[in-house]
C-alpha cells in the first residue's frame, strides 16, 4: 500500500518548540519540579541519545539553555526523570524559575538540541 505525501505548503512561521506548557502555581512552588506534557515530551525522545533515555527512570543530568531575546542567555543543569509514567524536570528547577521570574500562566517552550545535547527553553509569553 502506497502512502501519499502531503506537499501542501503552509504560511505559518516556523515554531521550534515541540513542547509547550503553561506554568501552574505548583510548577513554580518550592516542590522544585515541573511535570512535562507526556505526549509532547515523547516527541522529543527519538532525538535523544539511547543511554540517556534508558536511564530516565533513575534520573539523568541534562543541560537547559534558556533562549531569550537579544544576546542574553543562561545555562542550567537539571535532572530529568521518568516517574510513574510522567516526565519531570527537577534538581534546580525551582532556582531556575525563581531566577527567571516566571509567573503562573507563563508559557514556556522546550525542545531538544541533538547537536549540543541539551534542552532549549524559551519563555513564550
Amino acid at each position: 500500500m502506497a502512502q501519499e505525501l502531503d506537499l501542501e505548503l503552509g504560511l505559518a512561521p516556523y515554531d521550534p518548540w515541540v513542547l509547550k506548557k503553561n506554568l501552574s502555581e505548583s510548577d513554580l512552588s518550592g516542590n522544585g519540579f515541573v511535570i512535562l506534557p507526556k505526549q509532547d515530551f515523547e516527541k522529543i525522545i527519538p532525538q535523544m541519545e539511547r543511554g540517556l533515555v534508558e536511564n530516565l527512570g533513575n534520573g539523568v543530568e541534562v543541560k537547559v539553555h534558556i533562549v531569550e531575546e537579544g544576546h542574553e542567555s543562561d545555562d542550567y543543569t537539571l535532572t530529568l526523570l521518568k516517574c510513574r509514567g510522567s516526565y519531570m524536570l527537577r534538581g534546580g528547577w525551582y532556582n531556575m524559575v525563581k531566577a527567571k521570574g516566571y509567573k503562573p500562566n507563563d508559557e514556556i517552550g522546550l525542545t531538544w538540541d541533538k547537536w549540543t545535547r541539551r534542552f532549549l527553553l524559551h519563555h513564550i509569553k
